[in-house]
Order: structure tokens, then C-alpha cells, then sequence
């Protein structure tokens, strides 16, 4: 099945989300789920983002903060899954401690790198191809793969490549302003201001 059709499919799932689980949620919840869908069904289905898990939860919690007035937290880590070792950069955002990552379910060749779920406050919403583990710190099973990627010749610049866009994104995460200065820097469409109208999301 095509990417474009996956989209498709999941943009119709998205519309017909568990009325009682949203009764259940708070109005912080609520608006989270509200902005994270617009987010995910316009800017990474209609719009195809893809590798786009820094900026997505960059442009979440600046945007709750700056607009809803409800911080949420970003975290910089890991996410591995089955059919390799190693473990992969990746950033989400959480809420009172639980998920929401916009971002796995739209990648640039899921064949190589396969889709995972839209997850909202640890709900799996779309099921992706394959059942991401998240993890803070490089976990002890991974930590060989990643030393050998370093070593090999064939791999060892974009390992250092990799590695060094971990540590400057985890420093961004970790500052307010940080986040804002790397959202209005951003080009193609990419910048705060733009992503809240491409995601249908009003600015004060």
C-alpha cells in the first residue's frame, strides 16, 4: 500500500476517535489532543511531513504555552523497535508523563524505516508498521550497535552527524527561548507562524 494511501486511510481514522475516551479527558487534555490532531492531520498526513519529530514537538509546546496557556514537557531520546539493534534519535512530547509523538507515522521510506503509531497522552490512535519502544537514555542492549556504526568507516561521520544533532537538540529542548529562536529561523514554511495556519490553529 502506498504512503499517500496510508495517509488517506489514517486521516479517516482520526475523525472517528472514541467519543467516551474524549468525555473522559480534561479541558488541558482536550485542547492537547485538539492541537496535536490538527498538527498531525494537516501538516504530516495532507502535508507529508517527514523526519519532522524535533520541530513537531518543538512547535506543540511552544505553541500550548504560548496559546492555551498548558505546558507540556519535550523529551529528546530513543526509540528502537524489532527488526534491528540499534536505537534512533527521536523527540515527543509528554503531558502530566504520558506520550504524544505526531511524528512516526509519516517516514520517508517506510520500507527502510518503518511507520510507527500517532500516539495522544499514550493512546495509540493509527497503528504505524512497526511497535516503537521509547527510551530516555541508550538502552544497554543498543549501546554496542551504536559503537560499532561509530567505528565502521561506512558509517562513522553520520554516527558523529547523528550524535551531535542529539546533543544541540536536547539543549534546544531544555531552553523556552531556545525553541523560539529555532522556530522563527525556520524556512520553507516551516516557522511558527506557519505552521499554525497551515494545522488550522488560531494565534492570539
Amino acid at each position: 500500500m502506498g504512503q499517500a494511501r496510508q495517509r488517506k486511510l489514517m486521516a479517516k481514522k482520526i475523525e472517528s476517535l472514541d467519543r467516551q475516551w474524549l468525555l473522559s479527558l480534561s479541558s488541558k487534555e482536550r485542547a492537547i489532543v485538539d492541537v496535536a490532531c490538527r498538527i498531525h492531520q494537516r501538516i504530516v498526513l495532507e502535508g507529508g511531513m517527514w523526519g519532522g519529530c524535533y520541530h513537531l514537538s518543538f512547535f506543540l509546546k511552544r505553541y500550548l504555552k504560548r496559546e492555551r496557556n498548558i505546558d507540556v514537557d519535550v523529551v529528546v531520546g530513543w526509540v528502537s523497535e524489532d527488526s534491528w539493534t540499534g536505537v534512533a534519535s527521536h523527540c515527543w512530547v509528554e503531558f502530566e508523563g504520558r506520550k504524544i509523538d505526531m511524528a512516526l507515522s509519516c517516514t520517508e521510506n517506510p520500507q527502510v524505516l518503518p511507520t510507527g503509531g500517532f500516539i495522544l497522552l499514550d493512546r495509540v490512535l493509527l497503528q504505524g508498521m512497526a511497535d516503537y519502544r521509547y527510551h530516555r537514555e541508550v538502552p544497554e542492549q543498543a549501546e554496542e550497535t551504536l559503537i560499532q556504526l561509530a567505528l565502521a568507516p561506512e558509517t562513522a561521520e553520520e554516527s558523529r552527524q547523528a550524535h551531535r544533532q542529539h546533543r544541540q537538540m536536547a539543549a534546544i529542548a531544555a531552553d523556552d527561548q531556545a525553541m523560539d529562536t529555532y522556530l522563527s529561523e525556520r524556512t520553507g514554511g516551516r516557522d511558527y507562524r506557519t505552521l499554525a495556519l497551515l494545522a488550522v490553529l488560531p494565534l492570539a
